[in-house]
């Protein structure tokens, strides 16, 4: 009997919390990032390197979600050089007439071809200066090439985004997943 009370407080609270308004807005922001200066692998070649710069200086290029104020061309601060092996951490940072937002990323996809790496990493945005906006799951993908083989130029692409990629689900709705599938654990074991 205690059992089943403690299985329908924690399906009660869960369901509560989850049902419960944010207490402020979640960010919402999809956007290019445009490296205006040079990449450097510190391997001399993207598909082995470890870490590349970032290309600094790094502006907003082209925005496609916005309700944090972004404006096309305001300097966005990354860490530099930026970790591409699975598992690294690096930051990103910008600030609009809303606040300072601070990105915090680990790679977890490492994609590497003939000539080229992708990466995907994931994170949270958090808001570090302003009030009004609670932090958010973030993705960040990067691409980049060298078509004449290693050490020649590197080219590059950044896109950030507050919605996941195709295929990786949103945080909230594995956490339902796994409630959803704990429930019917709980419930079958009980029946045994």
């Amino acid at each position: 009997m205690k059992f089943s009370r403690l299985c329908a407080v924690a399906v009660t609270s869960a369901a509560a919390a989850l049902a419960t308004p944010a207490s402020a807005i979640p960010i919402d922001v999809i956007f290019n990032v445009a490296a205006l200066g040079a990449f450097t692998a510190n391997t001399g070649d993207v598909t082995t390197a470890a870490t590349i710069s970032s290309g600094a200086p790094d502006l907003v290029g082209a925005i496609i979600a916005n309700n944090v104020g972004l404006v096309a061309g305001q300097p966005v601060t990354l860490s530099d050089p930026l970790g591409v092996t699975i598992g690294s951490v690096f930051t990103k940072e910008f600030t609009t007439a809303m606040g300072t937002f601070l990105e915090t990323l680990t790679v977890t996809a490492r994609t590497p071809g003939a000539t080229s790496l992708g990466i995907l990493a994931v994170g949270t945005i958090t808001q570090t200066v302003g009030i009004g906006f609670d932090p958010t799951p973030v993705y960040w993908s990067a691409a980049y090439t060298q078509n004449a083989g290693p050490g020649s130029q590197i080219n590059g692409s950044f896109n950030n985004s507050t919605t996941p990629p195709p295929g990786l689900p949103e945080p909230s709705s594995l956490a339902l997943l796994g409630l959803a599938v704990t429930g019917l654990g709980m419930a079958r074991r009980r029946r045994n």
